[in-house]
């Protein structure tokens, strides 16, 4: 899959107001969504999706995880919680939200876990 051209940002948008402008805009044709943990919506985005009647194979999807996250105890598990709330086994696209100070993000040690689609569009 290639990266959509356009794309919906979810930052700030909370609730209903979140569930309806990602329903409305799958609706139009978008098929990127960027969420993120910090914006405390992966739920409502993940319902929206479900809800739309979108194949999941049709949407290019990202998330960031959050500065709090970045050790290596934490960083799997939250991504894991980021997708059980987006109703997904798996991302398009993960991004580190923040520089990683002092190189706290553990990669090297972690990609072998790395969550990967059951399958592929």
């Amino acid at each position: 899959m290639s990266i959509p051209a356009f794309g919906l940002g979810t930052f700030r948008l909370k609730g209903q107001t979140v569930i309806d402008s990602v329903r409305n805009a799958l609706d139009v044709g978008y098929r990127a969504i960027d969420t993120a943990q910090i914006y405390e919506n992966e739920a409502e985005v993940g319902q929206a999706i479900a809800e739309s009647g979108v194949a999941r194979e049709a949407l290019f999807l990202t998330t960031k995880i959050w500065i709090a996250n970045f050790h290596h105890d934490a960083l799997l598990e939250s991504l894991h919680e980021s997708l059980r709330k987006l109703r997904t086994d798996h991302v398009e696209l993960t991004l580190i939200h923040w520089p990683s100070p002092k190189d706290a993000v553990p990669w090297p040690s972690i990609s072998v876990h790395w969550p990967r689609p059951s399958r592929r569009a």
